[in-house]
């Protein structure tokens, strides 16, 4: 090849590994292209005025003004977390590096034996099925799988205690180890509902009628799966298929369609009964001492909480008109449901449902690939000093006059105390495993029993219980853990092109910093001042009743703007909390840097192209962080419609998530000037912290 013609293909390389983002490092790696600070500025500039509407004014609706012109289909949280997902899908398919623990090395090696693994009817998963079904009680349905050995003494709970403790599995019952709310130095286990084949939002007291189409999509789909999986005929498939909804459909009368467990939720929400397995087992007339017992291989005397007392009832009275085929029928479908390559499994489908599978079973691992690979230390000091400066500014707000001296001093000291925790994996344990690459389903055998025996290890600590689900580095949770008394942030939301240094301070405190102070004055809300968790850290009685009032404040801004709800209202409050502390601590900085003259830094602060002054960008930044694909304009088809607080098609629970905390806000209607009693300066200002 000629020069001109060498240099004509390293440039048309180049230009494509800097349109993804990414070029070949050592080792196989990738790194992130290298930009000119102008370029990377520019093109931020570039990428959030694309969004905006200009026709809008920013003092009637600023998530309009702000996020007018967002056309891509997905939110920025959204987008973000597709691109961690292709980074960790990248990391996974490298070959092991001397750097990689054990534990990365099982990761990429369990990845890519899912990656090859055939689906279906391959030789190597119907062998791994029928082992399993006749080790686990069997499945009537199935010719050969030796129910009639069981039929006579069959005990599902033993059966889905059996399941639980070898594969995770919550069936028929659902079985927590959390925080006792009562004493929280020590664990406890939570007797709640289980998992579900109906969608959780349909499985409730007011459950679909079987005459719904959504409840015949699903038997439809329940007979096409066991038509694949188990070579059923079409009337046998439908006719099982009709049994196990309805089965479940009948338990769904019992359920109140209940968020995620959430155990730092339970500490102060909580109000359960608390009695022994035999007590229980004797109360509701089921077996749950069997249950437990089968997981732990061990009988447990320690009191345990009843967390669904409502579900358990409707339980027994659904299996009591079954028989044991139904029920070991219903067991044994959710059973391989849970564990076979779903129907709509394609080549280009299967690396996501692989890397979903490891971020069940080895999140560990995948943290500390994605930690070794994006994390430094200059990160960590960047990220530690905004969360100084954070902790500045919200204590100048927990000193406010509203507080009384006495429960001042108490938010001071639980403030002082509130420490950042960022993932660390220096010594990350490997599993006792043997891998064979050519067989996923003897890998997943093993991995699903090694995970779930060191969980349930974990679990019989007895103090100080640690959580159960650590916010890992590749995640973009912020988590506050009040019994630790941290926060503990994963390194996602500080990746580029979301996040660069060289955009400056302003868009750091205006997108992760507000991230991060709305979850700092969580622990300042009213929930968390209701109950002492570790020492008496109440209100006083006088400062609780002036929080209510500033509440009451918030609450006639969600009315006026949607409807009465309280979830909005502490939406709200701890959005403008978050908004405000990170506002407070930039012009902080900003200060800091004036006595200095540093001119340098502080042009650094706006973007080029866009013709506004650092604050009004601070303003833009946060907003944008919010944008939401177009409502749905009435009348389109939305299988799955999501919830609506208004009937006002121009008011949302998004766009209060924006213009609420920004109206709230003096130095934003001055910024933008916004005229007395506008829609964004409103003469009734709310605000706690």
């Amino acid at each position: 090849m000629s020069e001109t013609g060498c240099s004509k293909s390293l440039l048309l390389l180049t230009l494509l590994l800097a349109y993804l983002g990414q070029v070949p490092g050592e080792g196989g790696a990738f790194q992130r292209v290298f930009q000119t600070e102008e370029t990377v500025r520019q093109n931020k500039a570039h990428e959030m005025r694309r969004q905006m509407n200009f026709r809008a004014s920013p003092c009637s609706d600023f998530y309009e003004y702000a996020c007018g012109n967002w056309e891509t289909e997905s939110t920025p949280l959204a987008k973000l977390e597709h691109r961690i997902d292709v980074d960790l899908m990248r990391l996974l398919e490298e070959s092991a590096h001397r750097k990689d623990s054990a534990l990365a090395r099982q990761a990429k090696e369990f990845y890519q034996s899912c990656l090859v693994a055939r689906a279906h009817q391959s030789q190597q998963q119907q062998d791994f099925l029928s082992d399993f079904i006749q080790q686990n009680g069997g499945f009537p349905a199935v010719p050969g799988s030796k129910w009639a050995a069981y039929n006579l003494e069959y005990n599902w709970a033993q059966v889905t205690g059996r399941l639980r403790r070898h594969y995770g599995m919550d069936i028929l019952i659902g079985l927590r180890v959390s925080y006792n709310y009562a004493s929280v130095q020590e664990n406890s286990i939570y007797l709640s509902e289980p998992t579900t084949l109906i969608p959780r939002e349909l499985c409730t007291k007011r459950h679909l009628n079987e005459r719904d189409s959504a409840y015949k999509a699903i038997e439809r789909l329940v007979a096409t799966q066991l038509k694949t999986w188990l070579a059923m005929g079409n009337e046998e498939s439908a006719r099982l298929a009709g049994e196990i909804v309805s089965l479940e459909h009948e338990l769904c009368g019992g359920m109140h369609g209940l968020e995620p467990w959430n155990a730092e939720q339970q500490l102060y929400t909580a109000n359960f009964t608390r009695k022994t397995l035999s007590e229980l087992s004797q109360l509701y007339d089921l077996d749950f001492k069997t249950y437990v017992s089968s997981i732990y291989d061990q009988t447990i005397f320690r009191p345990v909480y009843m967390a669904a007392p409502d579900y358990y009832r409707q339980l027994k009275r659904t299996l009591s008109i079954r028989n044991g085929t139904q029920i070991a029928n219903y067991v044994m479908y959710r059973a391989v449901a849970a564990l076979i390559f779903p129907l709509e499994d394609k080549p280009e489908h299967r690396p996501a449902y692989c890397l979903a599978t490891v971020k069940r079973l080895l999140p560990a691992a995948l943290g500390e690939l994605y930690a070794s690979q994006y994390v430094t230390e200059e990160f960590r000091l960047q990220l530690l000093q905004l969360y100084d400066q954070l902790k500045d500014a919200l204590k100048r707000s927990v000193s406010a006059d509203w507080l009384e001296e006495g429960s001042r001093r108490v938010a001071q000291r639980k403030l002082s105390d509130l420490q950042l925790i960022l993932p660390s994996y220096e010594q990350p344990l490997a599993l006792r495993l043997t891998l064979d690459r050519s067989n996923y389903w003897h890998n997943l055998r093993q991995l699903l029993d090694e995970v779930q025996a060191q969980q349930l290890k974990r679990q019989l600590e007895e103090s100080p219980p640690m959580p159960a689900d650590p916010v890992e580095a590749y995640e973009t949770r912020v988590h506050y853990r009040p019994v630790q008394r941290r926060l503990e942030m994963g390194w996602a939301l500080l990746q580029p092109p979301d996040y660069d240094e060289r955009y400056g301070h302003a868009l750091r405190y205006a997108t992760v910093g507000t991230v991060l102070a709305r979850q700092m004055a969580t622990a300042f809300d009213e929930l968390h001042w209701s109950i002492g968790l570790l020492e008496h850290d109440n209100w006083d009685p006088l400062t609780a009743y002036r929080y209510q009032n500033r509440s009451e404040c918030f609450g006639r801004h969600v009315e006026e703007y949607l409807q009465h709800n309280s979830t909005a209202t502490q939406l709200l409050i701890n959005s403008s909390a978050g908004l405000n502390i990170a506002f407070n601590a930039y012009l902080t900085w900003l200060g800091l840097q004036a006595p200095n003259n540093d001119f340098v830094r502080l042009t650094k602060e706006t973007l080029p192209g866009l013709n506004y002054s650092n604050t009004a960008l601070f303003f833009l930044a946060f907003a944008q962080q919010h944008c939401n694909p177009k409502e749905q304009h009435y009348g389109e088809p939305n299988l799955w419609p999501t919830i609506t607080y208004s009937v006002r098609q121009s008011h949302s629970w998004t766009r209060l998530a924006v213009n609420g905390p920004l109206r709230n806000l003096a130095d934003f209607a001055r910024e933008f000037h916004c005229p007395a009693g506008s829609p964004m300066n409103p003469s009734e200002k709310c605000t706690i912290y």
